[in-house]
């Protein structure tokens, strides 16, 4: 189900947006949707390596061999 909504915005940048959007082939309406949707699964992504990334840091690397102790890794 669509619904509408109303923007203000500039009256330049508003004919830079139908611009865009007579590019892409589409409605004013069908091409700030496209954008708004491809907006919301970039975010999405980003969300998702981060969390990898914080949880790959937080489990730490296996770079092979046994851990040091305390001695060997202050001894000069």
């Amino acid at each position: 189900m669509t619904s509408n909504v109303t923007l203000r915005m500039d009256s330049r940048l508003l004919k830079e947006l139908r611009h865009c959007a007579v590019d892409a082939n589409q409605s004013l309406s069908a091409w700030i949707t496209s954008v708004l949707e491809e907006k919301i699964q970039s975010d999405k992504r980003f969300a998702s390596a981060r969390k990898r990334a914080l949880k790959k840091l937080e489990d730490g690397f296996k770079l092979g061999g046994k851990p040091l102790s305390r001695e060997e890794v202050h001894a000069r």
